[in-house]
């Protein structure tokens, strides 16, 4: 089995080692930063990459699925690369200035944003890697390897800055900004590779291209928005509801619970590509077992270990982080499978209304569990969390439905 889908192996390894880099050289820096600038000056920065990231995600609308499968579709193609190419980058940085606009109104007119414009500024930064990093690009074409590379020098580079940078209280807003010069270093070097290494040319493409790469993103354009408000809408309601410390508190336990979905992540990415060529079923069978015991071990190692590892990673600032991670284990046992059945399975053979549709249940269930707490005054972290673990619930379901419904498990 490993001989035949060696090239996914390969790449699911090289996405893997650059998430476990992405996620652990940040948390060599988070004691420190938590012992110089505090919790709650943390959870100010986290609140407004929060705000950020939910205006981003009309940059990256649903591009970045459906330019994944047209450029493994296309990848000797050259003359339908560039197009494809010079399409999306066209697009995104038309709907970059949209958003730029939005959200110079949003901080301006909105008081809670007002307070914090300094730092929206410097995590808008970063949308300029939203606009160029090819992500999607190397993902297509099915070779990791160097955006691996690039990506680990820009985290190192992100990781040291903040000891170099960050001495006082004071320097809290650095965080973003270095964050977001790291992410722009990434995508710059990236992009260069594309051009230089692969030929790839930038050309201005026919409105019909533009027009049609668009229409195609926009049945992906609902999950992507569905994952974006389960990711970031907690930590937001947090931010306006509570304080900097819940905050913070949140964005530590979903770090960490994170880093336990990461390996299920990385092969996903690295299938999808691959099954969307092939379409074989029994690759799917076979992977699905080892999708539960990397599940069932994450979960085990999170919920045992929460303590220690939250006390070690806030500076025994957060230890209610702990329980919040242990209660949002429930929500790794689900995701861990509703991700592979999502993209890998659903998607790939060929059903995206039923990925859609799963998607958009789930984000009004959790919608109208915000609206009814916010109704209720019933604000706490706990609860936010029992409305993410509902709305994975809810996915899972209709995607375990609807994959048995097509004979694809």
């Amino acid at each position: 089995m490993f001989g035949k889908y060696g090239l996914v192996l390969k790449n699911a390894s090289y996405l893997t080692l650059f998430e476990v880099m992405r996620m652990a050289m940040p948390f060599i820096a988070l004691p420190y930063l938590f012992r110089v600038v505090g919790e709650e000056r943390y959870g100010m920065v986290v609140f407004a990459q929060a705000i950020v990231a939910l205006f981003t995600l009309f940059i990256n609308f649903g591009l970045d699925i459906s330019a994944v499968r047209d450029v493994a579709i296309h990848r000797n193609d050259r003359e339908r690369l560039n197009q494809i190419f010079s399409s999306v980058i066209f697009i995104k940085s038309a709907l970059a200035l949209l958003v730029a606009v939005a959200l110079t109104l949003a901080t301006r007119f909105v008081p809670a944003l007002s307070a914090i414009s300094t730092l929206i500024f410097y995590a808008f930064i970063a949308c300029i890697s939203d606009i160029f990093l090819p992500v999607w690009y190397y993902q297509g074409r099915e070779n990791m390897k160097v955006l691996t590379i690039v990506r680990f020098f820009s985290i190192a580079f992100y990781t040291a800055a903040l000891f170099l940078f960050i001495h006082r209280e004071e320097d809290y807003p650095l965080i973003a900004l270095l964050q977001s010069l790291g992410l722009v270093l990434s995508a710059g070097v990236s992009c260069a590779y594309v051009f230089i290494h692969d030929r790839i040319r930038f050309r201005l493409p026919p409105a019909s291209m533009l027009v049609k790469t668009f229409r195609d993103s926009i049945p992906f354009f609902a999950s992507r928005a569905s994952l974006a408000i389960n990711t970031y809408m907690a930590k937001i309601m947090s931010g306006v509801y509570l304080s900097g410390s819940e905050v913070a508190a949140f964005d530590v336990a979903q770090k960490v619970l994170n880093g336990g979905m990461v390996p299920i992540q990385m092969l996903n990415q690295a299938l999808y590509p691959n099954l969307s060529r092939s379409r074989d079923k029994g690759m799917v069978r076979s992977l699905l077992r080892v999708v539960t015991l990397f599940v069932l071990g994450a979960v085990a190692i999170l919920f045992f270990f929460a303590e220690p590892i939250v006390r070690i990673l806030s500076h025994g600032e957060l230890t209610e982080a702990a329980a919040l991670l242990r209660l949002l284990c429930v929500q790794l046992t689900c995701s861990g499978f509703s991700v592979f059945l999502g993209t890998s399975v659903l998607v790939a053979f060929g059903h995206q209304r039923p990925f859609n549709v799963s998607v958009i249940c789930s984000t009004i269930a959790l919608l109208v569990c915000y609206l009814v707490m916010i109704y209720f005054h019933l604000n706490s972290i706990y609860l936010y969390a029992g409305a993410l673990i509902l709305a994975e619930v809810v996915v899972l379901a209709y995607r375990v439905f609807a994959a048995r419904r097509y004979r694809l498990v």
